[in-house]
Protein backbone atom coordinates (compact mmCIF):
# COMPACT_ATOMS: atom_id res chain seq x y z
CA UNK A 1 0.00 0.00 0.00
CA UNK A 2 1.51 3.34 -1.19
CA UNK A 3 0.54 6.22 1.04
CA UNK A 4 1.93 10.11 -0.31
CA UNK A 5 4.99 10.25 1.67
CA UNK A 6 6.01 7.05 -0.09
CA UNK A 7 5.40 8.19 -3.98
CA UNK A 8 6.81 11.83 -2.77
CA UNK A 9 9.92 12.45 -5.12
CA UNK A 10 13.20 13.43 -3.37
CA UNK A 11 15.05 16.87 -3.79
CA UNK A 12 17.46 15.56 -6.22
CA UNK A 13 15.04 13.57 -8.08
CA UNK A 14 12.94 16.77 -8.41
CA UNK A 15 16.32 18.93 -9.30
CA UNK A 16 16.88 16.22 -11.92
CA UNK A 17 13.61 16.52 -13.52
CA UNK A 18 14.09 20.54 -13.28
CA UNK A 19 17.42 20.03 -14.83
CA UNK A 20 16.04 17.83 -17.43
CA UNK A 21 13.23 20.40 -18.33
CA UNK A 22 16.03 23.94 -18.17
CA UNK A 23 18.03 21.39 -21.00
CA UNK A 24 15.53 20.62 -22.95
CA UNK A 25 13.83 24.08 -23.23
CA UNK A 26 17.81 25.40 -24.14
CA UNK A 27 17.47 22.62 -27.53
CA UNK A 28 13.95 24.04 -28.36
CA UNK A 29 13.10 27.45 -27.49
CA UNK A 30 10.43 27.64 -29.70
CA UNK A 31 7.76 25.88 -27.02
CA UNK A 32 6.63 27.83 -24.60
CA UNK A 33 8.20 27.01 -20.84
CA UNK A 34 4.75 26.38 -20.04
CA UNK A 35 4.11 24.17 -22.83
CA UNK A 36 6.71 22.23 -21.96
CA UNK A 37 6.00 22.03 -18.42
CA UNK A 38 2.95 20.35 -19.21
CA UNK A 39 4.10 17.97 -21.55
CA UNK A 40 6.75 16.52 -19.14
CA UNK A 41 3.92 16.14 -16.73
CA UNK A 42 1.51 14.76 -18.87
CA UNK A 43 3.79 12.68 -21.24
CA UNK A 44 6.35 11.69 -19.20
CA UNK A 45 5.02 11.49 -15.70
CA UNK A 46 7.18 14.35 -14.27
CA UNK A 47 5.82 15.39 -10.67
CA UNK A 48 4.16 18.33 -10.59
CA UNK A 49 5.91 20.12 -8.53
CA UNK A 50 6.30 23.65 -6.64
CA UNK A 51 10.12 23.19 -6.49
CA UNK A 52 10.35 22.03 -10.50
CA UNK A 53 8.09 24.99 -11.41
CA UNK A 54 9.78 27.58 -9.82
CA UNK A 55 13.17 26.45 -10.74
CA UNK A 56 12.21 26.03 -14.59
CA UNK A 57 9.94 28.90 -15.43
CA UNK A 58 12.50 31.11 -12.83
CA UNK A 59 15.28 29.88 -14.90
CA UNK A 60 13.59 30.38 -18.31
CA UNK A 61 13.21 33.80 -17.37
CA UNK A 62 16.20 34.79 -16.08
CA UNK A 63 18.85 33.58 -18.94
CA UNK A 64 20.23 37.04 -19.54
CA UNK A 65 20.99 37.44 -16.31
CA UNK A 66 22.51 34.23 -15.75
CA UNK A 67 24.06 33.97 -18.74
CA UNK A 68 25.98 37.15 -17.70
CA UNK A 69 26.53 36.07 -14.28
CA UNK A 70 28.59 33.17 -15.79
CA UNK A 71 30.17 34.58 -18.52
CA UNK A 72 31.79 36.78 -16.26
CA UNK A 73 33.36 33.81 -14.40
CA UNK A 74 34.06 31.94 -17.74
CA UNK A 75 37.92 32.59 -17.75
CA UNK A 76 39.41 32.08 -20.92
CA UNK A 77 35.73 31.14 -22.41
CA UNK A 78 32.82 31.40 -23.82
CA UNK A 79 29.31 31.11 -23.41
CA UNK A 80 29.04 29.51 -27.14
CA UNK A 81 31.66 27.29 -25.89
CA UNK A 82 30.01 25.77 -23.23
CA UNK A 83 27.62 22.33 -23.46
CA UNK A 84 24.35 22.79 -23.42
CA UNK A 85 24.31 20.70 -20.37
CA UNK A 86 27.13 22.13 -18.31
CA UNK A 87 25.21 25.16 -19.11
CA UNK A 88 21.73 24.37 -18.23
CA UNK A 89 23.90 22.95 -14.99
CA UNK A 90 25.23 25.75 -14.07
CA UNK A 91 21.58 27.82 -14.95
CA UNK A 92 20.32 25.85 -12.06
CA UNK A 93 22.73 26.32 -9.84
CA UNK A 94 22.76 29.77 -9.65
CA UNK A 95 19.04 30.35 -9.82
CA UNK A 96 18.76 27.85 -7.20
CA UNK A 97 21.31 29.26 -4.98
CA UNK A 98 19.53 33.03 -4.88
CA UNK A 99 16.38 32.16 -5.35
CA UNK A 100 15.53 29.18 -3.48
CA UNK A 101 15.53 30.14 0.33
CA UNK A 102 15.90 26.61 1.62
CA UNK A 103 18.38 24.85 -0.52
CA UNK A 104 22.48 25.98 1.24
CA UNK A 105 24.81 27.13 -1.53
CA UNK A 106 27.04 24.42 -0.76
CA UNK A 107 24.08 22.04 -1.56
CA UNK A 108 23.14 23.83 -4.67
CA UNK A 109 26.84 23.53 -6.06
CA UNK A 110 27.62 20.11 -4.90
CA UNK A 111 24.14 18.97 -6.44
CA UNK A 112 25.08 20.98 -9.82
CA UNK A 113 28.73 18.86 -9.58
CA UNK A 114 26.48 15.67 -8.74
CA UNK A 115 24.22 16.32 -12.02
CA UNK A 116 27.44 16.97 -14.15
CA UNK A 117 29.04 13.52 -13.19
CA UNK A 118 25.86 11.92 -14.30
CA UNK A 119 24.82 13.54 -17.71
CA UNK A 120 28.46 15.62 -18.92
CA UNK A 121 32.36 14.70 -19.79
CA UNK A 122 34.70 13.30 -17.35
CA UNK A 123 36.22 16.96 -16.90
CA UNK A 124 32.48 18.90 -16.70
CA UNK A 125 32.04 18.29 -12.77
CA UNK A 126 35.58 19.94 -12.37
CA UNK A 127 35.09 23.02 -14.91
CA UNK A 128 31.22 23.58 -13.27
CA UNK A 129 32.27 23.37 -9.53
CA UNK A 130 35.40 25.93 -10.62
CA UNK A 131 32.99 28.17 -12.75
CA UNK A 132 30.08 28.00 -9.72
CA UNK A 133 32.14 28.93 -7.56
CA UNK A 134 34.01 31.72 -8.94
CA UNK A 135 30.36 33.07 -9.31
CA UNK A 136 29.70 32.60 -5.88
CA UNK A 137 32.35 34.70 -4.27
CA UNK A 138 32.02 37.22 -7.11
CA UNK A 139 28.56 37.78 -6.65
CA UNK A 140 28.37 37.27 -2.77
CA UNK A 141 26.05 34.76 -2.88
CA UNK A 142 25.28 33.35 0.55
Amino acid sequence: MNNEKETKKSRRELREQAFCLIFEFSMNPSVSPQEMYEQAINIYGYEDDNYVSTVFYGVCSSYEKLDETISKYLSGWSLERLSRVSLAIMRLCLFESVNVGDVPVKVALNEAVELAKKYDTEQAPAFINGVLNSAVKGEGIK
